[in-house]
């Protein structure tokens, strides 16, 4: 059964950081999703099956890959295989971040150097075990500067091995909507908002992004708000309505809805089902 796309919000907004391995006991596919951070991906034994942009691509041993901001994604874990995830805001490796800017790598998968990836992966290991969580700031500095220097040297070897083009008019285009969003979910806002701001048509700018993203403005609109919300349905005790409003919904119907249509329970339910 296909799986629905959705924004991993967490790696947009709470992190700056996060790393894991992943294996065929703990997850066999993750939905595709986009997120503000970039990404590595790195297989440490067996193989791993990944879609990156409407590509597909089959890693082995050694292979990585990397995916852009907003770059819809997934991944698919073979048996008896593992790989190590790490995700990361744009500040940690800000050079690579500026070199980027309008360009994406030609392909986005890259083997780097043996005695480079063992050293990645042992530092990972070293710092974060097989799960860092989610860092809203690495701690403490020796350790931030250390993991600074690993994703420098990662990013470094990708641009030695790939060539640089111009990234397609039609991602540019969504990854400026999909900013848009990210940047104002909590008002009210609409497609025509987004096209007045940034200067795109409106009818070209909904055909574009309805073909490549594959959902409709108000659907990211309210996944966006409805993630928002589920984290402070779990995380505070704040009065449902006013959960409903902080997070850019109009009406508490609206809100329910919403929430109905996504996890087939009420924000109510939603709360207590989180408190166990």
């Amino acid at each position: 059964m296909k799986k629905s796309l959705y924004h991993q919000t967490e790696n947009t907004f709470n992190s700056e950081f996060s790393t894991y391995v992943y294996d065929n006991s703990a997850l066999d596919f993750e939905s595709p999703h986009f997120h503000k951070n970039f990404e590595f991906l790195m297989v440490i034994k067996g193989c791993c099956q990944c879609s990156v942009g409407g590509q597909e691509y089959l890693l082995e041993v050694g292979d990585a890959i990397f995916v852009s901001p907003f770059q819809i994604h997934s991944f698919s874990i073979k048996e008896e295989s593992a790989v190590r995830r790490v995700t990361f805001h744009d500040h940690l490796i800000l050079t690579l971040s500026q070199t980027l800017d309008g360009r994406r790598p030609k392909t986005c998968v890259f083997h780097p150097s043996e005695s480079l990836m063992r050293f990645f992966l042992d530092k990972m290991e070293e710092f974060f075990g097989k799960d860092s969580g989610l860092c809203i700031r690495i701690a403490p500095h020796q350790i931030r500067m250390q993991v600074k220097g690993c994703l420098y040297m990662l990013g470094g070897e990708l641009l030695d091995r790939t060539e640089l083009v111009p990234t397609p008019t039609a991602d540019a285009v969504t990854m400026a909507v999909a900013q848009y969003i990210a940047e104002n979910f909590k008002r009210d806002i609409t497609l025509r908002d987004v096209a007045r701001e940034k200067g795109y048509n409106y009818q070209y700018l909904s055909r574009i992004f309805n073909r490549v993203i594959g959902m409709n403005f108000k659907k990211m609109l309210n996944q966006y708000r409805l993630e928002h919300a589920y984290a402070m349905l779990q995380d505070t005790d704040l009065p449902i309505s006013r959960i409903c409003f902080e997070s850019g919904f109009q009406s508490i119907r609206s809100f329910d809805q919403v929430c109905r249509d996504t996890f087939h329970k009420s924000p109510k339910e939603v709360r207590r089902d989180s408190l166990g």
